[in-house]
């Protein structure tokens, strides 16, 4: 019997990233496994990063869709329609400002190919500044515990995907997962006072397997232009700022841990999809 091939989409989203968007292109153009297509969502920027996109498109040896906001929709609806717009078996989740290991996509999509069962899949990263040099600005910390991938693997491994799970921590970054577009009804639309990664791993978390990858498969950039990293290179003050009309605005449209956690409930009892770990069920219970 002849085995179909298992394609493969990158979706990114881009907005004013012409200063890095080359580096992360090519990095799509090196890899060992190339993807069957890239799907651009461009959120109305102001600079040439659509061209930039278009100029790499013309020597891609994959196809590439470009597709510009009409308006401009944030980031977290940007991914939405990016993910929408997908047509592979599976779907990886791409910021603009990244560099990709060369065997990111091989590595992945092999272990989707070696277990069926799995939808989700995760992988460690090393941090880079600006210029793509060491990071030396000190980590980050979410709630009590940082997620340090080289403490991960074991566990992750025999699917202790707790940590993941618990309200402190924030997410894995979506551009370090990828998944089955199977599930892409069940994620979209996406509930907008949150992170699309956060909610892609705490849905997807409940409803199938998830693994994780301990090498680092990507040079996470972090700079004060990162959509979630306020922090690096600027004042107190300004963070301060950010940080407050962040929290003004979520107060505003209503977007609280509580409202997240009951979207995914009323998602997974609108989708009638079978809960593969009750315990978590429980536990977002709580939260609401």
């Amino acid at each position: 019997m002849r085995c179909m091939k298992t394609r493969i989409s990158v979706a990114m989203c881009t907005y004013n990233g012409q200063r890095f968007l080359a580096d992360q292109l090519q990095s799509l153009l090196h890899q060992t496994v190339l993807p069957d297509e890239l799907v651009v969502c461009d959120d109305q920027s102001s600079d040439d990063s659509v061209a930039v996109v278009q100029a790499f498109a013309a020597n891609a040896s994959f196809a590439v869709r470009v597709f510009r906001n009409s308006k401009n929709l944030g980031y977290i609806r940007n991914f939405e329609q990016a993910i929408a717009h997908c047509s592979g078996d599976l779907v990886f989740l791409c910021d603009q400002d990244d560099i990709w290991a060369p065997r990111k996509i091989e590595k992945m999509r092999d272990v989707f190919m070696a277990e069926p069962e799995v939808g989700l899949v995760l992988h460690d990263f090393v941090r880079v500044n600006a210029e793509g040099g060491p990071y030396d600005f000190p980590e980050e910390r979410y709630g009590e515990r940082q997620l340090l991938g080289s403490e991960l693997p074991d566990e992750v491994r025999a699917h202790g995907i707790r940590p993941f799970m618990l309200p402190s921590p924030r997410a894995w970054c979506g551009c370090m997962m990828a998944f089955r577009r199977e599930w892409s009804g069940v994620l979209l639309p996406i509930y907008p006072g949150k992170g699309h990664d956060d909610w892609i791993l705490k849905l997807l978390g409940l409803l199938t397997e998830v693994r994780f990858v301990g090498e680092p498969l990507i040079q996470y950039r972090m700079h004060s232009s990162n959509s979630n990293n306020h922090e690096v290179g600027r004042k107190a003050w300004v963070v301060f700022f950010l940080k407050l009309r962040k929290r003004l605005h979520n107060l505003r449209m209503g977007y609280s841990k509580k409202n997240f956690y009951r979207s995914i409930l009323q998602r997974i009892q609108a989708c009638g999809v079978q809960v593969r770990r009750p315990e978590l069920l429980e536990m977002y219970r709580r939260y609401v």
